[in-house]
Protein backbone atom coordinates (compact mmCIF):
# COMPACT_ATOMS: atom_id res chain seq x y z
CA UNK A 1 0.00 0.00 0.00
CA UNK A 2 1.67 3.42 -1.27
CA UNK A 3 2.21 5.92 1.85
CA UNK A 4 -0.28 8.58 2.09
CA UNK A 5 0.94 11.99 1.44
CA UNK A 6 1.36 14.50 4.31
CA UNK A 7 -0.61 17.37 4.10
CA UNK A 8 -1.80 18.57 7.42
CA UNK A 9 -0.38 17.45 10.83
CA UNK A 10 -2.27 17.07 14.34
CA UNK A 11 0.29 18.47 17.68
CA UNK A 12 -0.93 16.91 20.55
CA UNK A 13 -0.27 18.34 24.14
CA UNK A 14 -0.99 15.78 27.06
CA UNK A 15 -2.39 15.96 30.56
CA UNK A 16 -1.02 17.79 33.95
CA UNK A 17 -0.89 15.37 36.73
CA UNK A 18 -0.96 16.43 40.37
CA UNK A 19 -0.61 14.08 43.33
CA UNK A 20 -1.53 14.71 46.97
CA UNK A 21 1.51 13.56 49.25
CA UNK A 22 1.66 11.25 52.52
CA UNK A 23 2.03 14.25 54.10
CA UNK A 24 -1.43 16.00 53.30
CA UNK A 25 -0.31 18.77 50.65
CA UNK A 26 -1.69 18.78 47.72
CA UNK A 27 0.39 19.74 44.52
CA UNK A 28 -0.38 23.00 42.57
CA UNK A 29 -1.84 22.35 39.21
CA UNK A 30 -0.21 24.66 36.13
CA UNK A 31 -1.47 25.71 32.91
CA UNK A 32 1.39 26.72 30.40
CA UNK A 33 0.68 26.93 26.46
CA UNK A 34 3.15 24.23 24.89
CA UNK A 35 6.32 26.61 23.43
CA UNK A 36 7.89 24.18 21.97
CA UNK A 37 4.94 23.03 20.01
CA UNK A 38 3.84 26.26 19.16
CA UNK A 39 7.98 26.58 17.50
CA UNK A 40 7.48 23.46 16.03
CA UNK A 41 3.72 24.35 14.60
CA UNK A 42 5.24 28.04 13.16
CA UNK A 43 8.19 25.43 11.06
CA UNK A 44 5.88 23.13 10.13
CA UNK A 45 3.77 25.78 8.61
CA UNK A 46 6.46 27.88 6.98
CA UNK A 47 7.31 24.71 5.45
CA UNK A 48 3.88 24.85 3.58
CA UNK A 49 1.48 21.77 5.51
CA UNK A 50 -1.48 22.54 7.58
CA UNK A 51 -1.12 22.14 11.14
CA UNK A 52 -3.37 22.26 14.33
CA UNK A 53 -2.34 21.86 18.36
CA UNK A 54 -4.48 20.14 20.60
CA UNK A 55 -3.92 21.24 24.59
CA UNK A 56 -5.46 18.32 26.21
CA UNK A 57 -4.49 19.84 29.99
CA UNK A 58 -5.95 23.24 29.03
CA UNK A 59 -8.93 22.11 26.93
CA UNK A 60 -10.15 19.97 30.10
CA UNK A 61 -8.31 21.62 32.79
CA UNK A 62 -11.28 21.78 35.41
CA UNK A 63 -12.14 17.83 35.08
CA UNK A 64 -9.55 15.74 37.37
CA UNK A 65 -9.62 12.03 37.19
CA UNK A 66 -7.66 9.75 39.85
CA UNK A 67 -4.94 7.17 38.19
CA UNK A 68 -3.90 5.68 41.47
CA UNK A 69 -2.05 6.65 44.53
CA UNK A 70 -3.47 9.71 45.37
CA UNK A 71 -2.30 10.82 41.82
CA UNK A 72 -4.67 12.83 39.29
CA UNK A 73 -4.33 13.54 35.53
CA UNK A 74 -6.23 16.80 34.52
CA UNK A 75 -7.42 17.34 31.08
CA UNK A 76 -9.85 15.76 28.68
CA UNK A 77 -11.19 12.31 28.49
CA UNK A 78 -10.21 9.37 25.75
CA UNK A 79 -13.19 9.42 24.03
CA UNK A 80 -13.24 13.20 23.28
CA UNK A 81 -9.19 13.53 22.19
CA UNK A 82 -10.17 10.50 20.07
CA UNK A 83 -13.08 12.95 18.63
CA UNK A 84 -10.84 15.70 18.17
CA UNK A 85 -8.58 13.67 16.32
CA UNK A 86 -11.09 11.95 14.03
CA UNK A 87 -12.60 15.55 13.46
CA UNK A 88 -9.12 17.04 12.61
CA UNK A 89 -8.33 14.08 10.21
CA UNK A 90 -4.66 14.65 10.28
CA UNK A 91 -2.15 13.07 8.17
CA UNK A 92 0.45 12.42 10.85
CA UNK A 93 0.06 13.21 14.69
CA UNK A 94 2.96 14.59 17.03
CA UNK A 95 2.97 14.36 20.59
CA UNK A 96 5.00 16.07 23.15
CA UNK A 97 6.34 13.97 26.24
CA UNK A 98 8.76 16.40 28.05
CA UNK A 99 9.41 14.37 31.00
CA UNK A 100 9.08 10.73 31.77
CA UNK A 101 6.29 11.07 34.53
CA UNK A 102 4.14 11.83 31.40
CA UNK A 103 5.00 8.76 29.67
CA UNK A 104 2.20 6.66 30.95
CA UNK A 105 -0.12 9.79 29.46
CA UNK A 106 1.40 10.02 26.22
CA UNK A 107 1.38 6.28 25.80
CA UNK A 108 -2.45 6.48 26.41
CA UNK A 109 -2.66 9.26 23.75
CA UNK A 110 -0.53 7.33 20.72
CA UNK A 111 -3.03 4.33 21.49
CA UNK A 112 -6.15 6.68 21.25
CA UNK A 113 -4.74 7.84 18.08
CA UNK A 114 -3.69 4.74 16.46
CA UNK A 115 -7.61 3.19 17.32
CA UNK A 116 -9.00 6.62 15.96
CA UNK A 117 -6.74 6.63 12.44
CA UNK A 118 -4.89 3.57 11.94
CA UNK A 119 -2.86 4.10 9.09
CA UNK A 120 -1.72 7.77 10.49
CA UNK A 121 2.06 7.58 11.87
CA UNK A 122 2.13 8.64 15.27
CA UNK A 123 5.46 10.29 16.54
CA UNK A 124 6.83 11.50 19.64
CA UNK A 125 9.08 13.61 20.83
CA UNK A 126 10.61 15.55 24.00
CA UNK A 127 13.01 15.30 26.18
CA UNK A 128 11.95 12.22 27.74
CA UNK A 129 12.72 10.11 24.77
CA UNK A 130 15.38 12.13 23.68
CA UNK A 131 16.98 10.69 27.27
CA UNK A 132 15.60 7.40 27.04
CA UNK A 133 13.99 5.83 23.56
CA UNK A 134 14.03 2.70 24.39
CA UNK A 135 11.67 2.84 27.51
CA UNK A 136 9.32 5.21 25.30
CA UNK A 137 8.66 3.09 22.29
CA UNK A 138 5.67 1.07 22.19
CA UNK A 139 3.52 -0.80 19.03
CA UNK A 140 1.36 2.55 18.84
CA UNK A 141 4.49 5.17 18.27
CA UNK A 142 5.94 4.48 14.81
CA UNK A 143 8.23 7.20 15.16
CA UNK A 144 10.51 9.33 18.00
CA UNK A 145 12.48 12.33 16.88
CA UNK A 146 15.18 12.93 19.36
CA UNK A 147 16.52 16.41 20.54
CA UNK A 148 15.18 19.82 18.69
CA UNK A 149 12.40 18.90 16.03
CA UNK A 150 11.89 22.08 14.44
CA UNK A 151 13.86 21.06 11.49
CA UNK A 152 13.50 16.82 12.04
CA UNK A 153 9.88 17.11 12.10
CA UNK A 154 9.34 19.01 8.80
CA UNK A 155 12.55 16.54 7.35
CA UNK A 156 10.40 13.40 8.52
CA UNK A 157 6.82 14.77 6.40
CA UNK A 158 9.19 15.16 3.25
CA UNK A 159 11.20 11.59 3.87
CA UNK A 160 7.47 9.82 3.94
CA UNK A 161 6.10 11.59 1.24
CA UNK A 162 9.13 10.76 -1.07
CA UNK A 163 9.54 7.73 0.21
CA UNK A 164 13.81 8.40 0.63
CA UNK A 165 15.62 6.66 3.11
CA UNK A 166 14.58 7.39 6.86
CA UNK A 167 17.84 6.81 8.60
CA UNK A 168 19.00 9.95 6.91
CA UNK A 169 16.54 12.16 9.53
CA UNK A 170 18.56 13.16 12.20
CA UNK A 171 17.43 11.84 15.90
CA UNK A 172 14.85 10.07 14.47
CA UNK A 173 14.47 6.57 16.41
CA UNK A 174 12.08 3.33 14.40
CA UNK A 175 11.46 -0.21 14.54
CA UNK A 176 13.84 -2.23 12.89
CA UNK A 177 13.59 -6.05 12.95
CA UNK A 178 13.80 -7.15 16.44
CA UNK A 179 15.19 -4.25 17.77
CA UNK A 180 15.40 -0.30 17.01
CA UNK A 181 17.44 2.58 14.46
CA UNK A 182 18.48 4.93 16.87
CA UNK A 183 20.61 8.04 14.52
CA UNK A 184 22.51 9.85 17.29
CA UNK A 185 22.66 12.44 15.29
CA UNK A 186 20.89 15.79 16.27
CA UNK A 187 20.10 18.92 15.39
CA UNK A 188 20.76 22.33 16.86
CA UNK A 189 18.79 24.65 14.90
CA UNK A 190 19.98 28.46 14.69
CA UNK A 191 17.20 30.54 16.99
CA UNK A 192 17.34 33.63 14.72
CA UNK A 193 16.45 31.95 12.20
CA UNK A 194 13.13 30.18 13.73
CA UNK A 195 9.62 31.70 12.59
CA UNK A 196 8.13 33.06 15.81
CA UNK A 197 5.77 30.51 17.75
CA UNK A 198 2.43 29.76 16.16
CA UNK A 199 0.39 31.33 19.46
CA UNK A 200 -2.64 31.53 16.99
CA UNK A 201 -3.27 27.93 16.77
CA UNK A 202 -3.93 28.19 20.75
CA UNK A 203 -6.44 29.40 22.91
CA UNK A 204 -4.59 31.80 24.91
CA UNK A 205 -7.65 33.44 26.70
CA UNK A 206 -7.79 29.57 28.85
CA UNK A 207 -4.48 30.42 29.89
CA UNK A 208 -4.88 33.56 31.53
CA UNK A 209 -7.53 32.87 32.56
CA UNK A 210 -6.11 29.48 34.42
CA UNK A 211 -2.89 31.69 35.39
CA UNK A 212 0.70 30.62 35.75
CA UNK A 213 1.07 29.55 39.95
CA UNK A 214 2.54 33.22 40.53
CA UNK A 215 0.26 33.79 43.31
CA UNK A 216 2.20 36.74 44.76
CA UNK A 217 2.86 39.10 41.50
CA UNK A 218 -0.12 39.62 39.35
CA UNK A 219 -2.93 39.88 41.66
CA UNK A 220 -3.61 43.25 40.85
CA UNK A 221 -4.72 42.37 37.50
CA UNK A 222 -1.42 41.32 35.66
CA UNK A 223 -3.69 38.54 33.99
CA UNK A 224 -2.42 38.45 30.72
CA UNK A 225 1.23 36.91 30.18
CA UNK A 226 3.12 35.05 27.72
CA UNK A 227 6.12 32.68 27.55
CA UNK A 228 9.04 32.79 25.63
CA UNK A 229 13.02 32.26 25.30
CA UNK A 230 15.90 34.60 24.08
CA UNK A 231 18.25 31.39 23.66
CA UNK A 232 18.20 27.93 24.02
CA UNK A 233 20.50 25.55 25.83
CA UNK A 234 22.97 25.44 28.75
CA UNK A 235 26.55 25.00 28.50
CA UNK A 236 26.77 23.12 31.58
CA UNK A 237 25.98 19.35 32.74
CA UNK A 238 24.34 18.88 35.91
CA UNK A 239 24.00 15.06 36.42
CA UNK A 240 19.74 15.51 37.28
CA UNK A 241 19.03 17.96 34.54
CA UNK A 242 18.10 16.45 31.07
CA UNK A 243 18.37 19.75 29.01
CA UNK A 244 21.72 18.52 27.90
CA UNK A 245 20.15 15.30 25.99
CA UNK A 246 18.21 18.42 24.08
CA UNK A 247 20.50 20.90 23.27
CA UNK A 248 23.75 18.99 23.13
CA UNK A 249 24.66 21.61 25.65
CA UNK A 250 24.87 24.06 22.75
CA UNK A 251 24.00 27.80 24.17
CA UNK A 252 22.70 29.70 21.25
CA UNK A 253 21.61 33.35 21.96
CA UNK A 254 19.15 35.48 20.33
CA UNK A 255 19.41 38.61 18.39
CA UNK A 256 18.61 41.44 21.03
CA UNK A 257 16.14 43.60 18.87
CA UNK A 258 14.34 40.38 17.54
CA UNK A 259 13.55 40.03 21.25
CA UNK A 260 12.38 43.11 22.08
CA UNK A 261 10.55 43.22 18.56
CA UNK A 262 8.62 40.20 19.84
CA UNK A 263 8.02 41.48 23.34
CA UNK A 264 6.71 44.00 21.37
CA UNK A 265 4.36 42.40 19.09
CA UNK A 266 2.66 40.74 22.21
CA UNK A 267 1.53 43.99 24.05
CA UNK A 268 0.49 45.46 21.07
CA UNK A 269 -1.16 42.68 19.67
CA UNK A 270 -1.89 40.55 22.65
CA UNK A 271 -2.34 43.04 25.63
CA UNK A 272 0.17 41.34 27.36
CA UNK A 273 1.64 42.90 30.75
CA UNK A 274 3.92 40.12 31.91
CA UNK A 275 6.58 37.66 30.22
CA UNK A 276 7.73 34.63 31.42
CA UNK A 277 11.30 33.78 30.18
CA UNK A 278 11.70 29.83 29.04
CA UNK A 279 15.28 29.87 28.90
CA UNK A 280 17.18 27.02 29.61
CA UNK A 281 19.92 29.16 31.25
CA UNK A 282 18.82 32.84 30.68
CA UNK A 283 22.07 34.33 32.27
CA UNK A 284 24.84 33.10 29.98
CA UNK A 285 26.48 35.62 28.51
CA UNK A 286 27.13 39.24 30.50
CA UNK A 287 27.46 41.89 28.09
CA UNK A 288 24.45 40.36 25.75
CA UNK A 289 22.42 39.88 29.34
CA UNK A 290 23.09 43.48 30.21
CA UNK A 291 21.81 45.09 26.57
CA UNK A 292 19.09 42.89 26.96
CA UNK A 293 17.92 44.28 30.40
CA UNK A 294 18.94 47.80 29.70
CA UNK A 295 16.43 47.33 26.61
CA UNK A 296 13.56 45.89 28.67
CA UNK A 297 13.75 48.77 31.36
CA UNK A 298 13.71 51.36 28.48
CA UNK A 299 11.30 49.93 26.01
CA UNK A 300 8.67 48.23 28.45
CA UNK A 301 8.45 50.20 32.06
CA UNK A 302 4.73 48.62 32.15
CA UNK A 303 5.57 45.28 31.90
CA UNK A 304 6.63 42.89 34.54
CA UNK A 305 9.52 40.12 33.89
CA UNK A 306 10.34 36.86 35.43
CA UNK A 307 12.62 34.00 34.83
CA UNK A 308 10.74 30.37 35.51
CA UNK A 309 13.77 28.24 35.32
CA UNK A 310 16.10 29.93 37.87
CA UNK A 311 18.67 32.27 38.22
CA UNK A 312 22.01 31.01 38.06
CA UNK A 313 23.67 32.53 40.94
CA UNK A 314 27.23 32.93 39.72
CA UNK A 315 25.55 35.62 37.33
CA UNK A 316 24.97 38.13 39.63
CA UNK A 317 26.34 41.15 40.98
CA UNK A 318 25.71 44.55 42.30
CA UNK A 319 25.57 45.70 38.84
CA UNK A 320 23.29 42.44 36.82
CA UNK A 321 20.66 43.28 40.05
CA UNK A 322 20.10 46.48 39.91
CA UNK A 323 19.56 45.87 35.80
CA UNK A 324 17.31 43.45 36.65
CA UNK A 325 14.97 45.53 39.12
CA UNK A 326 15.10 48.38 36.57
CA UNK A 327 14.13 45.97 33.95
CA UNK A 328 10.85 44.99 35.74
CA UNK A 329 11.50 42.10 37.38
CA UNK A 330 9.64 41.64 40.48
CA UNK A 331 11.20 38.10 41.80
CA UNK A 332 14.11 36.78 41.37
CA UNK A 333 14.29 32.75 41.41
CA UNK A 334 18.10 31.93 42.56
CA UNK A 335 18.77 28.40 41.90
CA UNK A 336 21.25 27.81 44.33
CA UNK A 337 20.17 23.89 44.58
CA UNK A 338 22.41 22.52 47.32
CA UNK A 339 23.70 24.80 50.56
CA UNK A 340 26.45 21.68 50.61
CA UNK A 341 30.02 22.46 49.25
CA UNK A 342 30.93 19.22 48.60
CA UNK A 343 27.88 18.41 46.48
CA UNK A 344 27.75 21.88 44.77
CA UNK A 345 31.42 20.07 43.48
CA UNK A 346 30.83 17.03 42.35
CA UNK A 347 27.56 16.90 41.39
CA UNK A 348 25.94 20.29 40.74
CA UNK A 349 28.27 22.12 37.42
CA UNK A 350 27.39 25.68 38.10
CA UNK A 351 29.41 25.61 41.18
CA UNK A 352 27.40 27.98 43.15
CA UNK A 353 29.47 30.12 45.28
CA UNK A 354 27.48 29.66 48.43
CA UNK A 355 29.29 32.18 50.69
CA UNK A 356 27.97 34.71 48.25
CA UNK A 357 24.17 33.78 48.28
CA UNK A 358 23.32 35.77 51.36
CA UNK A 359 24.86 38.84 49.37
CA UNK A 360 22.72 38.28 46.63
CA UNK A 361 20.12 38.24 48.87
CA UNK A 362 20.62 41.04 50.54
CA UNK A 363 21.04 43.22 47.58
CA UNK A 364 17.79 41.78 45.89
CA UNK A 365 15.82 42.60 48.74
CA UNK A 366 17.32 46.16 48.62
CA UNK A 367 16.16 46.49 45.13
CA UNK A 368 12.68 46.04 45.79
CA UNK A 369 12.44 42.22 44.26
CA UNK A 370 11.49 39.30 46.19
CA UNK A 371 14.43 37.19 46.97
CA UNK A 372 13.55 33.16 46.32
CA UNK A 373 15.78 30.12 46.78
CA UNK A 374 15.13 26.68 44.76
CA UNK A 375 17.00 23.67 47.08
CA UNK A 376 17.55 20.17 46.30
CA UNK A 377 17.70 17.42 49.16
CA UNK A 378 18.33 13.75 48.91
CA UNK A 379 21.14 13.65 46.29
CA UNK A 380 22.89 9.83 46.89
CA UNK A 381 25.13 9.56 49.49
CA UNK A 382 23.96 12.15 51.71
CA UNK A 383 23.67 10.73 54.94
CA UNK A 384 21.33 11.44 57.66
CA UNK A 385 23.79 14.25 59.13
CA UNK A 386 23.36 16.09 55.59
CA UNK A 387 20.12 16.18 54.94
CA UNK A 388 19.98 17.72 58.31
CA UNK A 389 22.48 20.25 57.83
CA UNK A 390 21.01 20.71 54.60
CA UNK A 391 17.66 21.09 56.05
CA UNK A 392 18.87 24.04 58.48
CA UNK A 393 21.56 25.95 56.28
CA UNK A 394 18.30 26.52 53.42
CA UNK A 395 16.78 28.57 56.42
CA UNK A 396 19.69 31.08 56.66
CA UNK A 397 20.14 32.46 53.76
CA UNK A 398 17.42 34.81 54.17
CA UNK A 399 15.35 34.41 51.50
CA UNK A 400 11.91 35.77 51.24
CA UNK A 401 10.43 32.29 49.36
CA UNK A 402 11.78 29.03 49.62
CA UNK A 403 11.35 25.93 47.49
CA UNK A 404 12.49 22.51 48.86
CA UNK A 405 12.91 19.12 45.82
CA UNK A 406 13.34 15.73 46.65
CA UNK A 407 16.10 14.88 44.28
CA UNK A 408 14.46 12.62 41.93
CA UNK A 409 16.02 10.46 38.72
CA UNK A 410 15.03 11.49 34.69
CA UNK A 411 15.38 8.68 32.91
CA UNK A 412 18.67 9.64 30.00
CA UNK A 413 20.46 11.90 33.22
CA UNK A 414 23.91 10.62 34.95
CA UNK A 415 21.91 10.74 38.06
CA UNK A 416 19.53 8.11 36.75
CA UNK A 417 21.95 6.01 35.40
CA UNK A 418 24.44 6.12 38.71
CA UNK A 419 21.14 4.70 40.44
CA UNK A 420 20.82 1.98 38.10
CA UNK A 421 24.59 1.02 38.87
CA UNK A 422 24.67 0.88 42.42
CA UNK A 423 21.06 -0.40 42.74
CA UNK A 424 19.14 2.84 44.88
CA UNK A 425 16.08 2.66 43.71
CA UNK A 426 13.14 1.97 45.65
CA UNK A 427 11.75 -1.57 44.55
CA UNK A 428 8.18 0.23 43.76
CA UNK A 429 9.85 3.36 42.06
CA UNK A 430 8.79 3.45 38.08
CA UNK A 431 10.41 6.06 35.94
CA UNK A 432 7.34 6.66 34.11
CA UNK A 433 5.46 7.61 37.26
CA UNK A 434 7.61 9.58 39.35
CA UNK A 435 6.22 10.97 42.02
CA UNK A 436 8.04 14.39 42.98
CA UNK A 437 7.12 14.71 46.46
CA UNK A 438 8.29 11.12 47.47
CA UNK A 439 11.93 9.52 47.64
CA UNK A 440 12.79 7.39 44.85
CA UNK A 441 16.55 7.25 46.15
CA UNK A 442 17.58 4.73 48.78
CA UNK A 443 20.03 6.72 51.59
CA UNK A 444 21.86 4.89 53.80
CA UNK A 445 20.42 5.41 57.47
CA UNK A 446 17.93 7.99 55.95
CA UNK A 447 14.15 6.20 56.45
CA UNK A 448 11.62 6.61 53.29
CA UNK A 449 9.71 9.29 54.38
CA UNK A 450 12.08 11.59 56.35
CA UNK A 451 13.50 13.83 53.80
CA UNK A 452 9.75 14.41 52.58
CA UNK A 453 7.92 14.98 55.86
CA UNK A 454 11.18 17.02 56.89
CA UNK A 455 10.68 19.33 53.71
CA UNK A 456 6.96 20.07 54.38
CA UNK A 457 7.62 20.61 57.95
CA UNK A 458 10.81 23.35 57.30
CA UNK A 459 8.82 25.00 54.26
CA UNK A 460 5.54 25.50 56.77
CA UNK A 461 7.78 26.37 59.57
CA UNK A 462 9.66 29.27 57.57
CA UNK A 463 6.93 30.37 55.06
CA UNK A 464 3.70 30.40 57.59
CA UNK A 465 4.39 34.03 58.47
CA UNK A 466 5.73 35.34 54.94
CA UNK A 467 2.36 34.12 53.03
CA UNK A 468 -1.11 32.49 53.59
CA UNK A 469 -0.36 29.19 52.94
CA UNK A 470 -3.87 27.72 52.75
CA UNK A 471 -4.47 30.36 49.96
CA UNK A 472 -1.45 29.38 48.21
CA UNK A 473 -1.88 26.26 48.19
CA UNK A 474 -6.09 26.02 47.03
CA UNK A 475 -6.75 25.15 43.23
CA UNK A 476 -7.41 27.22 40.36
CA UNK A 477 -5.55 30.32 41.38
CA UNK A 478 -6.35 33.04 39.69
CA UNK A 479 -3.83 35.99 38.85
Amino acid sequence: MPQRMIKKVLLISPHGKITITREGSRERKLAVPPLGLAYLAASIRTAGYDVEILDILIEGYDREEEVGNNTFIYGIESDKIRRIIEKSAPDIIGISCIISNRAREVSSICRTAKEALPDIPVVVGGQHPTGAPEMVMNPDIDYLLRGECDHTFVDLIETLNSGNELSAVKGIVFKQDKGFFINPVQDFPDVNSLPRPAWDLLKLEKYWTTGMCDYEIGATGKKKFMIMITSRGCPHKCYFCTSPNMSGRRFRARDVDDVIEEIEKYRSEYGVNRIYFWDDNFFIGRERLKELLDKLARNFSDMTFEVTSGTEANSLDDEIIELLARAGFKKIFLAVESPNEATQKTLIDKNVNIARVPILVKKIKECGMIAEGSFMVGFPDESLERVDTTFEMIKKFGFDRISISIVNPLPGTELYDHCIKNKLFFDDFDPKDIRWSQENIRLEGVPRGYIAQKRRDVWIEYMKNKIDIDVYEKENIKL
